[in-house]
């Protein structure tokens, strides 16, 4: 499979390699005790990557702490995805400007060429709109694939990337309903090498109900760089573009090695969601919120009367969940209002209780696993909605035990 594919061309240039050494500094405030549990802050060192092997067995500890905690960049513009190159340098968007930026050893490069022009001269940003979310193609790297907010709606984009140059945009989903509020954004290749879209209800909630609307959905599709870009993938439940439905605003995803694909909602003022994804399936917005306004004795994870319910649930206060990641022993969610990293605990057959890893980075809009087994953490705190410091936006490496 695709997915599975990259996933081994990572370990093996890992393995030959035995490392993957990046440059951090030290995150503003904290420090040292010497206690296990206090993360350590290294100053313009090295940091060298564990060599990663493909884990044996999906589950882990109850509980996990951070045990090393460093800067890789600073100085970000409301930053929204972020994706690894060959090499270990990161593309990361930057909703309001438009701009995709190559992160290399702490300095941050703006990709030029005809996509950056295409995109900052369409780009609508007001609101949650903008450019949001990056991926590249599992088996091609030259090939990025971008989801922002045009004046005609929310659209998906095929972009060639050659250095630091973007190339001529190819449509591949345009007219993707867009709001103020509400615009999805989240795109990723799945481990059956199709690509998946979460988009928002775009303020409508009706639509996410409506299986002929692109709102409030995960979509499919077929994206392997050629004409066929952005049509249904095959076995959708629905015979369209449509993989689930039923949501208000999904805005990460991502898969456990077994398949399981696990993803992040926004809920509207009670309760955040963890669903466990499945085709087909209907998540119940605007019907129900979480497990609020389900039938008496309904559990988490629960299909009840046609609605399928989270499997892990938050007060808004709490959460405001954005990027999702996942490693063979927990899911891992970036939270913004919540102001923190929550850890989901894997197990072979579902989950474990939710703990929060890590409260002193502010707003977290997305976590991702480096190709050194770390974790990539994402502050939004110049998004308008945070209490930017100095040094923010950032882009934090966590290493975790």
């Amino acid at each position: 499979m695709v997915w599975l594919n990259r996933r081994a061309r990572a370990s093996a240039r890992i393995a030959t390699a035995c490392a993957v050494a990046l440059t951090v500094t030290a995150c503003a405030g904290g420090g040292e005790d010497g206690s296990e549990a206090t993360p350590t802050q290294t100053e313009s060192a090295t940091v060298v990557g564990p060599t990663i092997s493909p884990p044996r067995q999906i589950g882990g500890n109850p509980d996990a702490t951070v045990v090393e905690q460093g800067r890789l960049v600073a100085g970000l513009d409301s930053p929204w995805d972020l994706e690894f190159l060959d090499g270990g340098a990161v593309l990361v968007s930057e909703r309001d400007s438009g701009l995709i930026k190559r992160v290399s050893a702490g300095i941050a490069t703006v990709l030029n060429g005809p996509g950056t022009e295409e995109i900052t001269s369409t780009l609508d940003s007001s609101g949650e709109g903008g450019l949001l979310g990056l991926t590249l193609h599992p088996e091609d790297s030259s090939l990025l694939y971008a989801y922002y907010t045009r004046d005609d709606g929310n659209a998906v984009m095929r972009f060639t990337l050659r250095g630091d140059v973007l190339g001529d945009p190819t449509e591949v989903i345009t007219g993707i309903p867009k709001a103020s509020n509400h615009d999805g954004g989240r795109i990723d290749f799945g481990p059956d090498g199709y690509l998946y879209i979460a988009t928002g209800d775009a303020a409508e909630p009706a639509l996410a109900q409506d299986l002929g609307s692109l709102s409030g959905k995960i979509l499919r599709v077929v994206a392997d760089g050629t004409e066929a870009d952005g049509s249904r993938a095959p076995d959708n439940p629905f015979d369209s573009r449509v993989w689930s439905y039923g949501h208000r605003n999904v805005q990460g995803f991502d898969w456990v090695a077994d398949g399981r694909m696990y993803a992040s909602e926004f809920g509207q003022s009670t309760l955040d969601e963890v669903n466990l994804i499945e085709p087909g399936r209907n998540y119940g917005w605007p019907q129900v919120e979480g497990t609020d306004g389900a039938p008496s004795g309904t559990s988490l994870g629960d299909t009840v009367e046609g609605l399928t319910y989270p499997v892990v649930e938050w007060a808004t206060t709490e959460a405001s969940p954005s990027g999702v990641a996942i490693t063979h022993e927990g899911i891992y969610v970036a939270a913004l209002r919540g102001e923190r990293i929550w850890r989901i605990p894997l197990t072979e057959d579902g989950i474990g209780q939710p703990h929060v890893l890590l409260d002193d980075l502010g707003r977290v809009r997305h976590i991702e696993r480096g190709p050194d087994g770390a974790l990539y953490a994402l502050t939004n705190n110049t998004d308008g909605r945070g209490d930017p410091g100095e040094l923010d936006d950032r882009i934090v490496r966590l290493v975790v035990e």
